[in-house]
């Protein structure tokens, strides 16, 4: 058949994604019966993958012969063809037309089995906890037509890890037999190689796979941030439990030269957390979109730190427009109404990543349209809402917020207060009876935007009258996300550093809320989403008005007076963070002094991390919700389903917002997903999500003194013993102040 003939068939049959794909010879098909009809296709192509109506994907391996010309013999009418088989263990299926010399047609359809003379199959915890006993089933796998003697299988792996082997089997022609190795996992806790050999006559196959060994106990954390400079070394009592577990101490000491390593540290701490709603995917890609920006301005970056931060937007905004409702409008979970002020957050979210990736322009004009629909005609907007999932309330606050970020996305932020003349005045009335300075800072930067400067002005002052001596802008009562705390305190002083950058005569009032700030990271986290978007949105803008190159300088680590490494040098060319060396050698249980000590250079930010593990529960006494979980079975056999059950109870009278409860499944039992599935649909959960061992139950929102119980199927599939991490509940815009549970233990026998 010709290259023509091909063509047509794609127009014809082909999905219409599949043609931008022609000339990569590789498609998505969308499974819509028979492989036959894809026939041709598949054999035109080098390589094809479907996705079937239920969702699995299924990968075909190349074509692996095509000939339009061969002839039968003319007395016995057969035909030979001979071609070599790919690599891939699988099913193919060959097809044959023909066409006889007086003009009839025929087909015929055989199938040919690939496969593999020897192999081995094992079945290995994605994660363990130290101190597990783990069963490993290996299935030895005969695939000739002879008896193989003697086989055998051999696991190696470096680490805290006991080996015991099983015996070797004979296999009859076509048979597969199982080996269980006894692997006891030790103290040390960080991932390991396991390499397992297997030997049948002169066959061998390998198979090496990862298992991530995790420390007992519950995790903590202590951690410090500031300004480092030759005059001012950074001083920090470390102090550790009793209880913590040996080998369980980390550490992450870092100094940030430019505003870029303060985005990348934010993003890999951020990524650690649940990604499972549209603000919570904000947290990842609203650094990413910063960090580009930056790119645009600055010379010298890494260009694989340039790739990844471009790969990883690409996903995430492919996961966040995928939360515009059918009415539109954006909703944490992508369901009808759609929510205002998160809308406003995506829309300056997505105007912002205008200046570095291409953004669907129709989007962004129906979602500032459906923003302009919902203002109430008297100077507010509409708050529609679909259950307890709001962030406020309060009519204030909301509407600054809505209204700050419809101007600071538009093109033209003059002439969209001319438009929204009503809603700028209605603002300016407002500002004047607050005494919430989290509406006074967003009012400020309004009223900037909208061309209102006096008022603008008389703003910022009312600001600097509330800033304190640490740098921190007192006098907030709530914010949009209802934070609180520090949390709180963040996002205002940032909103506040966003608006006196605009008038020189706040410079003062910026170094002290900059210094604030740098002393708010928390491991390069500043607080939740939106506290963290903000200071890093205070960062960029100080960086482009500072736009000086920095004296090079040398920081340097001490423990009790000690230095630890060589001094880490930078200069006016270093973007990325000083990672400073681990000092968890010389922590322990108790307290230790640990300094940061700079030779010369500039005044920079810096996080000091310390984690760890203790073996009793640390709960905030400050916890709004509660937390029990436990399994209907902890023995069990190889194959046999359980039911964990979780509890989460609001512990208060009051709408708790946005809730979380993370469940730690022990490493040899597996998650049901088609149950998690059901329970989202039976709005038991308004969301999950699966996380290595976690599982990520989510909530808009809890009614007071509301108690949720949520049943969740596992199955045994990896004997052994095994203790699962500790399961956790917090609200998401208070993660400080979580309740912990101890982790769940099981038992599971190996099938006989």
């Amino acid at each position: 058949m010709a290259d023509d003939a091909f063509q047509k068939i794609e127009e014809e049959e082909a999905p219409r994604e599949m043609k931008s794909a022609r000339a990569r010879r590789s498609y998505n098909l969308d499974w819509r019966g028979d492989l036959g009809q894809w026939l041709y296709l598949r054999e035109f192509a080098h390589s094809a993958r479907m996705e079937r109506k239920d969702g699995d994907r299924v990968d075909f391996a190349e074509t692996l012969y095509w000939n339009a010309g061969v002839r039968t013999d003319a007395q016995t009418g057969v035909a030979e063809v001979s071609f070599a088989m790919s690599d891939s263990v699988t099913t193919f299926k060959a097809f044959a037309g023909a066409v006889g010399g007086d003009g009839a047609l025929g087909s015929a359809v055989a199938e040919l089995e690939s496969v593999q003379p020897f192999y081995a199959e094992p079945k290995l915890p994605l994660e363990v906890t130290s101190g597990d006993v783990v069963r490993l089933p290996v299935a030895l796998v005969n695939g000739t037509q002879a008896t193989l003697s003697g086989a055998s299988a051999r696991v190696e792996l470096k680490g805290d890890v006991k080996v015991t082997a099983g015996a070797p089997v004979d296999l009859a022609s076509s048979a597969r037999a199982r080996q269980l190795f006894s692997l006891e996992i030790g103290q040390e806790a960080r991932p390991v190689d396991v390499k397992l050999t297997a030997n049948a006559g002169q066959y061998t196959d390998v198979v090496t796979r990862t298992l991530s060994i995790k420390p007992r106990g519950f995790p903590g954390r202590v951690s410090f941030g500031g300004l480092v400079s030759a005059k001012a070394p950074a001083v920090h009592r470390v102090v550790l439990p009793e209880t913590v577990v040996p080998g369980s101490v980390k550490t992450s000491i870092a100094v940030y030269p430019a505003p870029l390593a303060n985005m990348t540290e934010s993003l890999a701490r951020l990524i650690q957390e649940p990604s499972g709603c549209f603000e919570q995917t904000s947290s990842t890609t609203y650094p990413m979109t910063m960090a580009q920006q930056y790119f645009q301005t600055h010379t010298g970056v890494d260009p694989k730190l340039m790739a990844d931060a471009r790969e990883k937007l690409e996903r995430g905004y492919q996961r966040l427009v995928g939360y515009e409702t059918s009415e539109k409008g954006y909703e944490w979970f992508g369901q009808n109404p759609g929510h205002e002020a998160l809308t406003a957050f995506g829309l300056l979210h997505f105007t912002d990543m205008v200046q570095v990736r291409e953004v669907d322009t129709a989007m962004l004009e129906r979602t500032r349209g459906w923003l302009m629909q919902q203002r109430d005609g008297q100077g507010g907007f509409k708050r529609n809402r679909r259950a307890l999932h709001v962030w406020v309330e309060d009519a204030d606050t909301s509407n600054a917020y809505i209204l700050w970020t419809l101007l600071e996305s538009a093109g033209r932020p003059a002439a969209q207060a001319q438009e929204l003349s009503r809603e700028v005045a209605s603002l300016k009335a407002a500002a004047k009876k607050s005494t919430n300075s989290y509406v006074l800072a967003l009012a400020a930067n309004a009223l900037a935007l909208a061309g209102d400067t006096p008022e603008a002005r008389a703003l910022m002052d009312r600001l600097a009258s509330q800033q304190k001596e640490d740098g921190v802008v007192g006098g907030a009562t709530q914010s949009i996300v209802g934070s609180s705390g520090e949390t709180l305190d963040i996002e205002t002083t940032a909103l506040a550093t966003l608006a006196w950058m605009r008038e020189p005569a706040h410079a003062l009032n910026v170094q002290r809320a900059m210094k604030f700030i740098a002393e708010s990271s928390d491991g390069g986290r500043y607080g939740a989403t939106q506290s963290t978007v903000l200071a890093l949105r205070a960062i960029i803008a100080y960086d482009k008005q500072r736009a000086s190159r920095l004296v090079p300088g040398r920081v340097r680590v001490y423990v009790e007076g000690r230095p630890v490494g060589e001094p880490m040098r930078f200069d006016g060319s270093t973007q990325e963070a000083l990672k400073l060396p681990d000092v968890s050698a010389l922590l322990g249980p108790g307290e230790r002094k640990l300094e940061l000590r700079m030779d010369d250079g500039a005044e920079l930010p810096y996080s000091v991390e310390v984690t760890y593990n203790t073996l009793t529960p640390a709960s905030s006494k400050d916890t709004q919700v509660a937390l029990e979980v436990s399994l209907a079975k902890a023995e069990l056999i190889e194959g046999e389903p359980t039911e964990a059950r979780v509890r989460v109870s609001n512990r208060t009278d009051q709408k708790l917002p946005t809730a979380v409860a993370i469940l730690g499944v022990p490493g040899g039992l597996e998650v049901r997903h088609d149950q998690l599935k059901e329970l989202v649909k039976r709005q038991v959960v308004d969301a999950y999500e699966v996380l290595g061992r976690d599982v990520v139950l989510y909530w808009r929102g809890m009614e007071p003194n509301k108690r949720i119980d949520v049943p969740l199927s596992l199955v045994a599939a990896v004997p052994g013993t095994y203790t699962g991490p500790a399961s956790r509940a917090y609200l998401y815009y208070a993660d400080e102040h979580k309740v912990w549970t101890p982790g769940l233990k099981v038992s599971i026998a190996p099938k006989q």
